[in-house]
């Protein structure tokens, strides 16, 4: 029977060192979550900014968000989403008074385009995304509160 040489301590170290070094370069070529958007341009037109990866860079696009409320109540709160990475923007809903039926949409003037309405009874929705570099993006949300619709003010950038 034939026995491997042992390698010295010297030696293993060194080649932990190389094979740790080769992980971290290797992590370096992984796609970053700007480089693995999935569309560009109008072509975000009603699709999803988290499977689309402009998610990644997400930021509120207005300095407030809109708030539906009923008296005192702050039945949900509305804010329109921007991705620079895709120019693009969607609307997020958070419902502040569950059970109640919350949904947001979005919508551009020119090219007059707007995305289906999203929504439950849970705590919080997004909706499709409308490319918006160089045009006015709104997102609307509404509540069925106790039977009765209630609708924000446009939120638009």
């Amino acid at each position: 029977m034939t026995t491997a040489p042992r390698m010295s301590r010297a030696a293993r170290r060194t080649l932990a060192s190389v094979a740790a070094g080769t992980l971290v370069a290797a992590s370096l070529l992984v796609a970053s979550p700007a480089s693995a958007v999935s569309c560009t341009t109008t072509g975000c037109d009603g699709t999803d900014p988290i499977n689309t990866g402009c998610s990644a860079d997400a930021r509120n696009a207005t300095s407030r968000p809109a708030y539906i409320v009923k008296g005192a109540t702050t039945l949900a709160v509305v804010e329109l989403r921007y991705s620079a990475t895709c120019g693009t923007n969607w609307g997020k809903i958070s419902n502040r008074v569950t059970p109640n039926r919350v949904q947001v949409t979005v919508y551009r003037d020119s090219p007059r385009k707007s995305t289906p309405w999203y929504g439950g009874t849970g705590a919080q929705y997004y909706g499709d995304q409308l490319y918006g570099d160089n045009s006015t993006i709104c997102a609307v949300g509404e509540v069925v509160y106790n039977g009765t619709t209630y609708s924000s003010t446009p939120l638009c950038a």
